[in-house]
């Protein structure tokens, strides 16, 4: 893929986005360490204690070697090996609480990260999600967040604390010899300039990586949940094939991702190795002539080597920033989506519907799109049944999505009991609606709990209640574990009669003001679908009923039937009448196969 950014362009270039990208990831982050401020504090107190341990060991071999074992000073061996030990015991103890408070840090980070990640996606708007793969938001979790986990555990052993060790060397050094200290400089062009060379190019393979597995997982997501279409229709090969090709795309990023992070290694590592073989031939030669003392060039030796091995740790590091900018930016992608509609400052709470819904010549367009719904007017009394039918396309979805203020219109106003919708919170406005849907959803977990999301407040009884006008109650019962029966992943464990009952009892236990009925018995058979008819034609009763449906059999009982085309109203009455001027309508009626029958007789069906 000669088209990655970053991979195929001039050196200036490459530092220029080597740069760009750890300065994006560290902008990324900085907000989420700022709550931790005061731990950050005490880490870096500890550390640099720890540090400061550390290099007295050089000291105190140099100490050792001229003063104690040169000398034959028995005194000066007990009390520099005394002080070791209490050293090493101190640097295990600071070690200790360094990665207690390093590991509290970033889980949390990493916690507040995925919290603020999933509240922003109950954010988006609801059209987010039909254009947007599930598998590429489930990879911001399962995989961007663990690369930026493991970034942040590492950071401490395989940053903060070789960059601390670095200066506290580079200090001794020339404390040591001034000299070799220069020599010694060198270590940072050579260990630096190389991986520099290839950084850049390992940052852009790597957010491409992610890429690529966040398409990987939508793959396995699909095939998983499509299993009865893909044996129905004998698409075993097929689907093998397809997850063949993502890996093979995935494969080549992933091979020149880790040769461009291998050569970012070992460039540093080579470099500092020829260095070290200048500094020990110079350094041995000064001891020989009696320049240098032996426990001065032993020390320098030990500093030398924990610089240079402090810094191949940092450049070893670039390859896991590389990644954890890579998931960084895939996280950032969900966060420049833009939120749903924001509630003005003035907006007030609804009250209780209690009169009148009117749509006020309603148009509805998604920008730079042609117009969805147009000059839409209906009223609905409180307490009426009524049906919106059509075809597909021809913008009942529209309507609901409008009313629940999913979107708001392009054009015109809808009030409820007077009042603009967009004066009111969306959340008092929801609360009054119980909403029915083709294909409801029902959690993994209980009936209880599956019915009780309507109104988390509900009580046993007002969930048994709601249950019961479902006629559902009975069945639950005869359960073994009764309401507390799991009913699998989307209600896989239930009928498809079953699942919509429980989803009436999620309605209606919220006591809703408005029940919307989205095609809800349209995915079932005629008997379920004229048992659940006879429900609802109950429960429904006394409510605000807003029904959508392209089976007309199912709406001859509504109070007032609107019938759309093109998202333009263009029949409205009841049943008989619509039926009886011959339009659009009984047209419909006629080109499903159902007849027109009537109310009287579709009660005995039922």
């Amino acid at each position: 893929m000669s088209d990655l950014p970053g991979v195929d362009q001039d050196d200036s270039d490459d530092d220029e986005g080597d740069d760009l990208e750890l300065r994006f990831l560290a902008g990324f982050l900085r907000p989420y360490f700022k709550p931790y401020r005061s731990l950050g504090l005490g880490l870096a107190v500890v550390l640099v204690l720890e540090t400061g341990f550390n290099c007295g060991f050089p000291l105190a071999t140099r100490y050792l070697i001229d003063e104690g074992l040169l000398r034959r000073d028995y005194r000066v061996l007990t009390t520099t090996l005394s002080f070791l030990a209490v050293a090493a015991v101190a640097v295990a103890l600071l070690g200790l609480v360094c990665d207690y408070l390093a590991a509290r840090i970033s889980s949390r980070i990493v916690g507040d990260i995925r919290q603020g990640l999933f509240g922003y996606l109950q954010s988006l708007p609801f059209s987010y999600y039909p254009r947007t793969p599930s598998g590429a938001i489930l990879s911001r979790f399962s995989g961007d967040l663990v690369g930026l986990e493991g970034v942040l555990v590492s950071l401490i052993p395989w940053l903060v604390l070789p960059l601390l060790e670095v200066i506290y060397a580079t200090v001794l050094m020339f404390w040591f010899s001034p000299w070799l200290g220069l020599l010694g400089l060198l270590v940072f062009p050579l260990t630096l300039w190389g991986p520099r060379l290839f950084a850049a190019r390992a940052l852009a393979l790597g957010y491409e990586k992610r890429c690529r597995e966040a398409d990987l997982l939508n793959v396995v997501q699909e095939n998983v949940g499509a299993q009865a279409v893909v044996k129905a229709f004998g698409l075993e090969r097929h689907a093998r094939d397809r997850m063949a090709r993502c890996g093979t795309q995935w494969s080549g990023l992933a091979f020149r991702f880790n040769f461009y992070s291998s050569l970012v290694e070992r460039s540093a590592s080579t470099g500092g190795y020829l260095l070290h073989l200048l500094i020990f031939g110079v350094g041995s030669y000064w001891v020989f002539v009696g320049r240098l003392s032996l426990g001065t060039f032993v020390a320098f030796e030990g500093m030398f080597l924990s610089m240079s091995e402090a810094l191949s740790y940092v450049t070893q590091f670039v390859p896991t920033l590389a990644q954890a900018a890579g998931s960084a930016r895939h996280i950032d992608e969900i966060f420049a989506e833009q939120p749903d509609l924001v509630d003005p400052i003035d907006a007030a709470i609804a009250p209780r519907f209690s009169r009148e819904i009117v749509f006020e010549s309603v148009g509805f367009a998604y920008p730079g799109g042609p117009f969805r719904l147009e000059n839409f007017s209906v009223r609905i009394p409180q307490g009426r049944h009524v049906a919106l039918v059509g075809a597909s396309g021809s913008g009942k979805s529209t309507i609901l999505s409008l009313l629940l203020r999913f979107h708001d219109p392009t054009a015109g106003t809808i009030r409820i009991d007077g009042r603009d919708l967009r004066t009111v919170t969306r959340s008092s406005l929801r609360a009054q609606v119980g909403i029915v849907l083709q294909d409801s959803i029902l959690f993994h977990t209980s009936i209880l709990e599956n019915i009780r999301l309507g109104d988390p407040t509900a009580s046993l009884s007002q969930v048994e209640s709601a249950a019961r006008a479902a006629e559902i109650h009975d069945f639950v019962l005869s359960l073994p574990s009764g309401y507390e029966t799991l009913v699998g992943e989307r209600g896989s464990q239930l009928s498809g009669g079953q699942r919509q009952r429980i989803a009436i009892a999620r309605a209606l236990v919220r006591d809703p003001a408005i029940l919307i009925l989205d095609e809800a018995t349209n995915a079932l058979d005629y008997a379920t679908e004229a048992s659940l008819l006879a429900t609802l034609r109950t429960v429904t009763q006394g409510r605000t009923v807003i029904q959508v449906t392209h089976r007309l059999a199912s709406v001859i009982d509504a109070d007032q039937i609107v019938m759309l085309d093109h998202g333009n109203v263009v029949d409205e009455g009841i049943h008989q009448n619509m039926v009886e001027r011959g339009g659009l309508y009984a047209d419909l009626l006629r080109q499903s196969g159902e007849k027109a029958p009537r109310t009287d007789s579709l009660e005995r069906t039922l």
